[in-house]
């Protein structure tokens, strides 16, 4: 038997990413989920059916394909972001504190794949692949009013980018596995 279960999305989901609990981020168990329905929910394992933090698309708004999400930011008890990557190269950050749209740009290819370099921690740094073979770096400790986050990117494969993950004992290295088959470790 599940230990909680609620019908999330009207569509697939994609992409799942928890937190809290067991010393990984400060505040509330959570799970977040991203949708072809095109939104992104927060889940409280402990309130039942409704999610605790729902971002949609604004009437009228084409609704995007989420494909990708991710927490961080969680370093005490009231501060938490969710990140979400988009099918038309959209990434977006949630601030749930707040519970605003903190920031969003566009890397021009569908978002595979996001992960802050740790989520227990203020904001650092923060990976997106995508389907051409690029990554993007963004160093979310210096925004410009703007133009968003400073930023790198690197094509890393000839083919999509599908994965990254961080070295939890070195958040310095992060790996990145592509569509044919190889896997690159980053500094």
């Amino acid at each position: 038997m599940p230990v909680y279960s609620v019908k999330g999305h009207k569509e697939i989901i994609n992409a799942i990413d928890g937190i809290g609990g067991l010393g990984i981020g400060e505040g509330a168990p959570e799970i977040v989920t991203g949708s072809r329905d095109g939104t992104v929910k927060v889940w409280d394992p402990r309130q039942k059916d409704d999610p605790v933090a729902n971002m949609e698309p604004v009437q009228g708004e084409n609704k995007r394909d989420c494909w990708t999400v991710a927490f961080g930011n969680a370093y005490n008890q009231e501060e938490r972001v969710v990140c979400a990557g988009y099918d038309n190269g959209d990434i977006k950050l949630f601030d749930l504190r707040n519970m605003a749209l903190r920031w969003e740009t566009n890397i021009k290819n569908g978002v595979c794949s996001l992960e802050f370099d740790r989520k227990d921690i203020s904001m650092n740094k923060l990976v997106a692949t995508s389907l051409e073979g690029k990554f993007h770096v963004f160093d979310m400790r210096t925004q410009h009013p703007t133009k968003g986050f400073a930023s790198v990117s690197e094509k890393a494969h000839k083919s999509t980018v599908w994965q990254v993950r961080h070295l939890p004992q070195n958040r310095e290295l992060f790996l990145t596995a592509g569509g044919a088959g190889g896997l690159h470790l980053w500094k």
